[in-house]
């Protein structure tokens, strides 16, 4: 059976902060210059507002903190001095922030002491604080004084919920949530988690209803996300239809399990003729009707016109291809079919089983030849092939199908219904 896994590829906007300083000064007594002293760098996340006395001393942090506050407590600088905080991320090298002013632009030839802060918080609530190592810098007139580190932690990821659908939209989650799935369609585990953290990884297993494991998928993360995401996991089998029986798939977060949900497998949607769905070529003379809601795509070359003709689902794999040519090249028939069908089993890597010739009549009494041929893949899934030559005045309606087996009854139905509705003119 096929196996994917697809990963949300929604990028996430980190905008890293917003940079505020703010100085609470007092002028010193000027009667002779005092000591110029600088305490070091205090990271928090909080502060006294009047004061700017830092709170909530640390340095580790999580995403979910709203403000980094680094304070440095100084004395004995003029007015006219400058200052300037530094922010590094020391993983990426990237300047988060790089801003100062001076001390006190209104009284340049004073000494003042006080408290200066700098903070960054996120620009609003769908922002964050990029994980990481980071270093904020103290300088005065230019030469660095000060510096200290502090680290914002990445978060551990969750499994929020999961949902089974059967279709999903551009960023893999959810459309139409189900528990029944008709077997020509692909079940979607959709993983909505709070973060996609890198080192992590998700598994599902794919069981029948007796335990039976039928697939199972890893998917590491190897992509920082650091918002709710969708990573998606998809069951289908390898020849198209899944068997009609009970199922289940097991959701894991690395190896532990996240839950068990139950879904059930009915059978294909029947094949039906009740939207006129219909082709006409009058330069070949035929008319015909597609089953509902299939697709063709018309070729035409000097002396033909083909036609490929296809399920709704591109995961049902029915090939179907009729043609209208002149017959000369086909002739005779049995030798082609036996050569075709060789030829494509050949491409495939498939065995052959058997064949069988019979004569057949259209609905409208013209009769026909069909030669059936039978194959097994690699995998010893039957496949069968079919090639039907229809004779109508002096032109040959060719019409061809392979399927697996087990689509045979849908392809069949498909098949036969065509042939039902072929008019000449």
């Amino acid at each position: 059976m096929k196996k994917r896994t697809i990963i949300a590829k929604k990028i996430i906007l980190i905008i890293p902060a917003i940079f505020l300083a703010l100085t609470i000064s007092t002028i010193l007594p000027a009667c002779s210059p005092p000591k110029l002293t600088f305490e070091n760098i205090v990271i928090s996340s909080e502060i006294e507002k009047a004061t700017n006395n830092p709170l909530n001393e640390k340095t580790e942090f999580d995403i979910n903190d709203r403000h980094i506050y680094a304070t440095i407590n100084y004395s004995g600088v003029k007015g006219e001095d400058s200052w300037r905080f530094k922010w590094t991320n020391i993983d990426t090298g990237e300047i988060m922030l790089d801003k100062g002013d001076h001390y006190n632009r209104e009284y340049r030839e004073q000494y003042f002491k006080g408290i200066l802060e700098s903070d960054i918080y996120p620009i609003n609530e769908t922002s964050i604080i990029m994980p990481g190592n980071y270093k904020v810098e103290f300088y005065h007139n230019e030469e660095l004084i000060k510096n200290n580190n502090f680290k914002v932690n990445k978060p551990h990821i969750n499994i929020l919920e999961v949902s089974l659908a059967d279709q999903i939209d551009e960023n893999y989650a959810p459309v139409n949530t189900a528990q029944k799935f008709n077997s020509n369609e692909t079940v979607y585990a959709c993983v909505k988690a709070d973060y996609q953290i890198t080192g992590n990884f998700l598994k599902a297993l794919w069981k029948s209803d007796t335990g039976e494991l039928l697939s199972e998928t890893k998917t590491d993360l190897i992509i920082d996300y650091y918002s709710p995401s969708y990573i998606t996991f998809t069951f289908q089998w390898n020849t198209g239809l899944i068997p009609a029986g009970s199922y289940k798939v097991e959701i894991y977060l690395n190896d532990s399990l996240y839950g068990t949900f139950d879904f059930e497998v009915t059978g294909s949607d029947t094949v039906t003729f009740s939207k006129e769905n219909n082709y006409t070529n009058k330069d070949f003379g035929f008319s015909l009707t597609l089953p509902d809601d299939w697709t063709y795509v018309e070729n035409k070359i000097e002396g033909e016109v083909s036609l490929k003709i296809s399920p709704p689902s591109a995961d049902i794999p029915v090939i179907l291809l009729f043609k209208a040519v002149n017959p000369e090249p086909y002739l005779p028939y049995k030798d082609f079919a036996n050569r075709d069908s060789q030829s494509f089993a050949r491409q495939n890597s498939w065995t052959f089983s058997e064949s069988i010739e019979n004569n057949m009549v259209l609905k409208n009494g013209i009769p026909y030849k069909e030669y059936y041929y039978r194959y097994a893949d690699k995998d010893n899934n039957s496949w069968t092939m079919v090639y039907s030559f229809i004779e109508n005045e002096d032109k040959l309606y060719l019409f061809i199908g392979a399927a697996a087996e087990s689509n045979e009854e849908f392809a069949q139905a498909a098949y036969t219904g065509i042939l039902d509705y072929l008019v000449f003119d």
